[in-house]
C-alpha cells in the first residue's frame, strides 16, 4: 500500500509542478541585459524573478550548469509571460540537480525569469546561488523567388527560412489561387502580374512579382466512349474544356479532364479546350448503345473482324463478367439474343450464364464451377453448364452440357436449381466444340413465362414472377454475361455485333415512308390457325419490346395485308415480326431496319438492296461512317449527293456523319 502512495505522490507532483507560476511571495530581483557573452548575477535566492525585456526571435539562454552558473541547492528555472503565469519555457535537473533553460522569443516584450528550488518552492530560504546567462540575436531571412510554370501557373523557391506563409498582397480579383505552403499559383491569367508575400518569424516578410505568360498550345484529341466522350490533351495541360455551343440535352463536361458524360446517342458536340488565351474546338459523336461494363478477367477481342467480349481466356481459375449500359425491363415482355463461343475444349469448363441483377453493373461472382454468378444477389441466372460437377448424383447437373435456371446464387446445389436442367442440344452432347450457339431468352409478363433458345430450339420453359420473388419488387434490371474456368478451362466469350445480321428491307417485312410518316408493312400468303402479330422493335439489337398486337386471320388462303403507323418521336433503330399461333408456339421475321423517312434534314433516305445500304443526302455533303470504337471505317473522298456503304463493313450499329459545303453537320445512329 505504501509503494502504490509513493507512486501515486510522484505521478501528482510531475503534474502539479512540472512548471512554476508566479504565487504571491515572489521577489522581483531586478532587469537583466542578456549580450552574446555570458554574464552571472549572484545571491540568487529562491522565489526570486528577473525582468528581461524580450527581442523577437533572439535566443535566451539561463543556466546554473555552466558557463559560471552554479547552486548548492535543487534549482528550477520557468520563463514566464508578463501576466506571471503562462509558462513559455521550464527545465529542472538539467544537469544533476541544477537547471538550464533556452528560450526563443516569439514576439518582442517583458519576459520573467522565476528562480525556484524543486517543488516551486519560492519561500526565499534557499539563497547563494549563481545565474549564468546571455543571449544571441535572432536572424529570419524571407528570401524567395517565383518563377512561371505556365499561362496560369508559377512555382515559389525559398531561398531563405522555410516553414513560413505565402499570401497575395494585394489579393487579385481574378479567381487565382496561392498554396499558403508551397506558394504555387494556381487558376491564374494569363499576362497577368501577381505580386507574393513570403513571412517568416516575428513577422519578417519580403515580396516578389510573378508574370504570368500569354499564349500556349491548345491541342488536344477526343474520342467517343459509351455514354460520352474521353479527352486527351496534346498540348499544355492546366486548360479549361467546356462544349462551345452549350448542348441542350443534358450533356455534361468536366472542365479539368474534358470528360463528357450523361450524353446522348447519335448527338455531336462541340468541345473547346482554352488555354493562355489559346482555345481549340473539337467535334465527337457519343454512342451510349451496344456498351457494355467489363468487370473481372473479361476484355475485348477482335474475332473475325467482329468486336467480341471474352469472358474468360483459356486459363484456369478466371472469372469475367459483362453487363450492358442499357437496363431490361420484366414489366414488358421482351426477347434477348446472343450468340455464345463455350471453347474447342470438350472436357473443359466451367461454362456461361445470362445473368438478370438489380444490384450494380460491376457485379462479378465466384469462379470454377459457380460460372462467375455465383454469390451475387437476388440474381436470375440460366445457366450454360460445361462441365458435370455432380458426377454421379447428378442432383443439379446432368453428363451433357446442360441448361438451368437458377435464382438462389448458387450454381453447385445443393439441391435441383430453380428449372432445369436440361440438355443444351436436343441429343446430348457437348456445346463446347469450337461452335458459335445463338442463345435467345424470351420474356412473356402477362403468364410470367420465360423461355430459354438454344440453337433456335426452344429447350427450357419456366414461370415465376421474378420481379417480386428475385429483384426485390425491381423490374428494371441489368442484364449480362458472366463466365468462369477453375482447375479446368475454356476461352468463353460473345459477339454482341452478331445478334441481327440480315440486311433490311427484306421480302415483305417491310419498313414504308409516307412523306415523314413511317409504317411497318407484312404480307401473308396464306395463314393456319395464326392468332396474332407482334410488331416489335429495339434500341440496341439485344432487347425488343412489343410495339403493337395486331390480330391476325386465323386461316386464309390469299394475300392479306397488314400495317401499323411507327409512333413520332420513337426511339428504335430495328423491327422484327412475332407471329403467334393458337397454340403459342412462335416464329420471328427477319430483323430490319427503320426506314429513314423524308425529313429538313441533311440525311433524307436510307434504302437496302442485295445488302447493300444507300443513303440519300438533300445537298452535296461529305460523309463519315463512324464504328462503335470510333474509328472512321468509311469516308467519302468528295462532297456527294449519295453514300453507298461497302459490303466489308461487318454488320452492327455504325454513326453515319455528314457535313454540307456550307459547313452544316448532322449526325444519325444507323444499322448496317
Amino acid at each position: 500500500m505504501k509503494y502504490i502512495l509513493l507512486l501515486q505522490s510522484i505521478f501528482l507532483f510531475n503534474i502539479v509542478f512540472g512548471q512554476c507560476s508566479f504565487g504571491g511571495a515572489q521577489v522581483n530581483a531586478g532587469t537583466l541585459t542578456p549580450t552574446a557573452g555570458y554574464q552571472t548575477v549572484s545571491g540568487v535566492s529562491n522565489g526570486q524573478y528577473f525582468t528581461i525585456n524580450a527581442v523577437c526571435g533572439s535566443v535566451y539562454n539561463f543556466t546554473f550548469c555552466s558557463n559560471g552558473g552554479n547552486a548548492s541547492w535543487d534549482t528550477q528555472i520557468t520563463v514566464l509571460a508578463s501576466n506571471g503565469t503562462t509558462s513559455l519555457a521550464y527545465n529542472d535537473d538539467n544537469c544533476g540537480l541544477q537547471s538550464n533553460v533556452s528560450y526563443t522569443a516569439t514576439n518582442s516584450g517583458t519576459i520573467y525569469v522565476l528562480i525556484t528550488e524543486y517543488y516551486c518552492n519560492f519561500d526565499g530560504t534557499f539563497t547563494g546561488a549563481t545565474l549564468a546567462y546571455n543571449a544571441t540575436p535572432g536572424s529570419f531571412d524571407a528570401s524567395f523567388t517565383m518563377t512561371p510554370t505556365s499561362c496560369g501557373t508559377a512555382n515559389a523557391t525559398v531561398t531563405g527560412n522555410t516553414g513560413g506563409t505565402f499570401s497575395f498582397n494585394p489579393a487579385p480579383g481574378d479567381g487565382a489561387v496561392i498554396n499558403p505552403t508551397t506558394g504555387q499559383i494556381t487558376n491564374g491569367t494569363a499576362g497577368t502580374t501577381y505580386t507574393v508575400q513570403y513571412t517568416v518569424g516575428c513577422s519578417t516578410s519580403s515580396t516578389q512579382n510573378v508574370t504570368l505568360p500569354v499564349g500556349g498550345n491548345a491541342s488536344f484529341t477526343i474520342a467517343p466512349s459509351c455514354g460520352g466522350a474521353t479527352s486527351t490533351i496534346t498540348g499544355d495541360s492546366g486548360g479549361v474544356f467546356s462544349f462551345n455551343p452549350a448542348p441542350g440535352d443534358g450533356a455534361q463536361i468536366n472542365s479539368t479532364t474534358g470528360l463528357v458524360s450523361n450524353a446522348t446517342a447519335g448527338n455531336t458536340y462541340t468541345v473547346q479546350y482554352s488555354i493562355c488565351g489559346v482555345s481549340t474546338t473539337q467535334n465527337v459523336t457519343v454512342l451510349n448503345d451496344n456498351c457494355f461494363n467489363l468487370n473481372g478477367n473479361a476484355q475485348y477481342i477482335t474475332v473475325a473482324g467482329e468486336q467480341c467480349i471474352q469472358l474468360t481466356a483459356e486459363v484456369n481459375n478466371q472469372t469475367g463478367c459483362s453487363w450492358n449500359t442499357n437496363t431490361v425491363d420484366f414489366a414488358q415482355g421482351f426477347t434477348l439474343t446472343l450468340d455464345y463461343y463455350f471453347g474447342n475444349n470438350i472436357g473443359g469448363a466451367d461454362g456461361n450464364t445470362f445473368t438478370f441483377q438489380p444490384s450494380s453493373s460491376s457485379a462479378c461472382g465466384q469462379d470454377g464451377g459457380q460460372l462467375g454468378a455465383g454469390g451475387l444477389s437476388n440474381a436470375l441466372s440460366i445457366e450454360f453448364d460445361t462441365y458435370d460437377n455432380d458426377y454421379p448424383t447428378h442432383l443439379y447437373d446432368t453428363g451433357c452440357d446442360h441448361i438451368a435456371v437458377e435464382i438462389d446464387g448458387n450454381m453447385l446445389g445443393p439441391g435441383a436449381p430453380y428449372a432445369g436442367p436440361v440438355c443444351a442440344k436436343s441429343g446430348g452432347g457437348n456445346i463446347d466444340d469450337g461452335g458459335t450457339y445463338e442463345v435467345m431468352i424470351e420474356w412473356d409478363p402477362a403468364s410470367y413465362t420465360l423461355r430459354v433458345y438454344f440453337d433456335g430450339a426452344l429447350r427450357l420453359t419456366t414461370t415465376g414472377d421474378f420481379v417480386n420473388t428475385v429483384f426485390g419488387g425491381q423490374s428494371e434490371v441489368y442484364w449480362g454475361a458472366t463466365s468462369a474456368t477453375g482447375g479446368l478451362n475454356n476461352q468463353q466469350y460473345f459477339c454482341p455485333s452478331s445478334v441481327t445480321v440480315l440486311p433490311a428491307e427484306l421480302g415483305e417485312f417491310q419498313a414504308l415512308c409516307d412523306g415523314n410518316e413511317e409504317e411497318i408493312s407484312w404480307t401473308t400468303h396464306s395463314e393456319y390457325r395464326t392468332d396474332h402479330f407482334e410488331v416489335e422493335y429495339s434500341i440496341d439489337g439485344y432487347t425488343y419490346y412489343t410495339l403493337d398486337v395486331v390480330e391476325a386471320a386465323h386461316y386464309s388462303q390469299n394475300d392479306r395485308h397488314y400495317s401499323i403507323e411507327v409512333p413520332e418521336g420513337l426511339e428504335a433503330a430495328l423491327f422484327r415480326l412475332k407471329t403467334v399461333d393458337e397454340d403459342g408456339a412462335t416464329d420471328f421475321s427477319p430483323v430490319i431496319a427503320r426506314k429513314q423517312c423524308l425529313s429538313d434534314g441533311l440525311i433524307q433516305n436510307q434504302y437496302t438492296l442485295n445488302g447493300i445500304s444507300t443513303f440519300e443526302f438533300s445537298t452535296a455533303c461529305q460523309a463519315k461512317l463512324i464504328d462503335q470504337m470510333g474509328r472512321v471505317v468509311q469516308e467519302a473522298a468528295s462532297f456527294e449527293t449519295t453514300l453507298q456503304l461497302t459490303e466489308n463493313n461487318a454488320r452492327g450499329f455504325y454513326i453515319l456523319q455528314v457535313m454540307s459545303i456550307d459547313g452544316k453537320t448532322e449526325s444519325r445512329r444507323i444499322y448496317h
